[in-house]
């Protein structure tokens, strides 16, 4: 073939590889080829120290702990009930008044929900002036308690979010 690149493949030179036939027949399942994975040895949740992970994947295994809490009722009649979270497209309900297990990642999410409220009370400054001040607050949108966390690192994640402006 004139002008073809050295190193470069034509389509029509290669044979398509796709999955078994199908028959369709009745009684006969058809089992896909396994996948090839490599498996490492040595690295998993429950390895101990560092087990050769970056930070990220180990904040990742972090968030993915079980914890026990529960979303305090509400003297609001039109309040959630149940509380809807999702973390990447996964749903979490949190029925409030009930304990649940639940993966840390959700109740990162319940954390960061707050309600902000500004004031802006007016009064005199020392020179006699009028202005106005600024306060704000915030709460927990779903006031909640953890009721267990096995982690050790769990209790000052958890300050550490609450903290946080978000």
């Amino acid at each position: 073939m004139a002008g073809k690149k050295k190193g470069a493949v034509d389509a029509f030179e290669t044979e398509a590889k796709g999955p078994a036939d199908i028959s369709g027949e009745k009684g006969v399942i058809y089992t896909p080829e396994a996948a090839e994975i490599e498996i490492i040895p040595g690295i998993s949740a429950s390895s101990k120290g560092d087990a050769g992970l970056s930070d990220h994947a180990r904040e990742l295994l972090f968030n993915e702990d079980f914890v026990e809490v529960m979303v305090h009722e509400s003297t609001d009649e039109n309040a959630e009930n149940p509380v809807f979270t999702s973390c990447n497209g996964v749903p979490q309900y949190f029925l409030r008044g009930e304990v649940q297990t639940v993966r840390r990642k959700y109740l990162a999410i319940l954390a960061c929900c707050k309600e902000h409220n500004m004031k802006t009370p007016q009064y005199t400054a020392p020179d006699g002036s009028r202005a106005v001040g600024i306060s704000r607050t915030s709460s927990l949108k779903y006031p909640f308690s953890v009721i267990s966390d096995p982690n050790p690192r769990g209790a000052a994640w958890l300050k550490a979010l609450l903290h946080s402006p978000t």
